[in-house]
Formats: structure tokens, sequence, C-alpha cells
């Protein structure tokens, strides 16, 4: 019988909360506007210690309130 593959790796666990520098690097948002966006109040955060905290679905509730409609295509002939 083969022996199982005991290279088998999991998915990185990543954090619930993630800093302003890791919450940059996954969303591709700057860092800058990402405090620009906490300070107005428009960014959800928990503050701990100095640091601010970001969850995901903080990301996606700005998101789903910041873009923008896609115009659906012209008509032919219009």
């Amino acid at each position: 019988m083969a022996k199982k593959d005991a290279a088998i790796q999991a998915a990185p666990m990543l954090p619930m909360l993630k800093t302003v520098e890791q919450m940059s690097r996954v969303s591709g948002i700057g860092e800058n506007k990402l405090r620009e966006l906490m300070d107005r109040g428009e960014l959800e955060y928990v503050q701990n210690g100095n640091r601010r905290l970001i969850a995901d679905a903080a990301i996606w509730d700005w998101y789903s309130r910041a873009k923008h409609p896609a115009k659906p295509p012209a008509e032919a002939g219009d």
C-alpha cells in the first residue's frame, strides 16, 4: 500500500482582522487611502492600542457604497 503524501499543506490561516499594511497588500488599496477612509469615518475599524485593525467585511461594505454602477451598453443604431 502506498504511503500517503505527508507534504500536503493546508492553506495558510489569514487573521480575521488585518492591520492597515496587511489589508493594503490583500485589497490593493494603498495604506494612506485606508487611513484616510478610517479618519473620515467611511471605513470601520477596531482600535487595538495604537493599531487600527480592519475586517474583510469592512472593505466589502465600503466597496458596495463607493462603487459606480456600470452603464449598460448602448443599443445598436442609437
